[in-house]
């Protein structure tokens, strides 16, 4: 089977310290400033959890995570190439690299795309998000004119999805984003399909505070969590500031993807995150399945070819059951406790 390199969260480049013969003799500091002209370097290997099949390797470029905003652009070109050499030189032309955006800039991920595929795990995680919000509004069964939900970021693809699944079901719906044109067409689509009008605003506040639920499809211009709302959806892409805008937020839950088992040759033996799972996740489906590849790399976002991709992965034997909340895997049981419970204040009683 096709393999592929993980470039994982960052751990301020300890695992490569450790691991590299002269580095791993300097004092810290030293060896973190060394760290840019260092080579990229594969680290581990990656096996389903019978260690029967080796699925991929993680690859560790350190120089991405430190002061990667400072190096020169010498070195910035450096490293990249030598990740493309590196891979290249395996035969592997699937990377997957969850936080790229928090780290390469939209053109030094073109530039790498001319010789690689990047998978950030994003279209499963979006699916689970749909499945995860289907799921909460069949247990809250609430009638549409007793919920509120405001949708940042509408005027977006991911944004447009939401708003075709939701628009149906709740009578009271804000929308809002950066671009009042696409808004207002999107409203008037609104009104004609579903005969509901909604309210449109470029001003993330109005849109999402004070809502029964808030979903994120992009984070700009919001500079923290919405206030007194009661569940925040971040159906944005995966980065440092979307995943910390959950934490503290006390009475208000926050949702950062929806969550599924894995069948037991594609659970890994390694110790990974919840990041790192979904992005690995992709990879495979990407390479087994060349449906789900024609979807993920040809197709269009809207709601049914999710519905059809929905159906793809769970062929796979991938069965969405959960969310994750603040890093952690938060059962739907674990949700009704929460909710009906009214402790979502004390979330981590009923995260698995």
């Amino acid at each position: 089977m096709e393999q592929f390199v993980l470039i994982g969260m960052p751990d301020e480049g300890h695992r490569y310290i450790k691991g590299h013969p002269l580095l791993k003799l300097l004092p810290v500091k030293w060896a973190r400033a060394m760290i840019p002209k260092t080579k990229v370097k594969l680290t581990e290997i990656i096996y389903d959890k019978d260690n029967r099949h080796q699925l991929g390797y993680i690859l560790d470029v350190p120089g991405f995570f430190i002061d990667w905003d400072k190096h020169e652009n010498s070195d910035r070109i450096r490293i990249i190439n030598s990740l493309i050499g590196l891979l290249r030189a395996k035969g592997i032309r699937i990377l997957v690299f969850p936080l790229w955006r928090e780290v390469i800039s939209m053109e030094e991920k073109e530039y790498l795309e001319e010789f690689i595929t990047i998978l950030d795990g994003g279209l499963i995680k979006l699916i689970s998000l749909v499945a995860t919000v289907e799921k909460l509004l069949a247990i809250l069964n609430v009638k549409p004119h007793e919920i509120e939900i405001g949708i940042w970021g509408a005027d977006n693809a991911i944004g447009r999805v939401w708003t075709e699944l939701l628009a149906p079901r709740v009578n009271y719906l804000a929308i809002g984003g950066q671009t009042k044109e696409i808004l207002v067409e999107l409203g008037n689509n609104i009104f004609h399909e579903t005969g509901l009008s909604c309210h449109i605003s470029t001003d993330p506040n109005l849109c999402l505070n004070n809502k029964s639920m808030a979903i994120l499809c992009t984070i700009h211009k919001i500079r923290e969590a919405p206030h007194n709302t009661c569940i925040i959806i971040s159906s944005s892409g995966i980065s440092i500031a979307s995943l910390s805008m959950g934490e503290n937020n006390g009475s208000t839950l926050f949702i950062e993807s929806g969550w599924f088992s894995l069948p037991q040759s594609m659970v890994p033996a390694n110790n990974l995150g919840v990041w790192e799972l979904m992005g690995i996740t992709e990879a495979i489906l990407f390479i087994r399945d060349s449906s789900y590849r024609d979807y993920l790399m040809g197709k269009s976002l809207t709601l049914d070819n999710l519905r059809v991709i929905k159906e793809i992965i769970e062929k796979s034997g991938i069965k969405f059951s959960g969310m994750i909340s603040n890093g952690k895997i938060l059962s739907y049981d674990g949700f009704r406790r929460l909710y009906f419970g009214k402790h979502l204040d004390k979330q981590n009683d009923a995260i698995l």
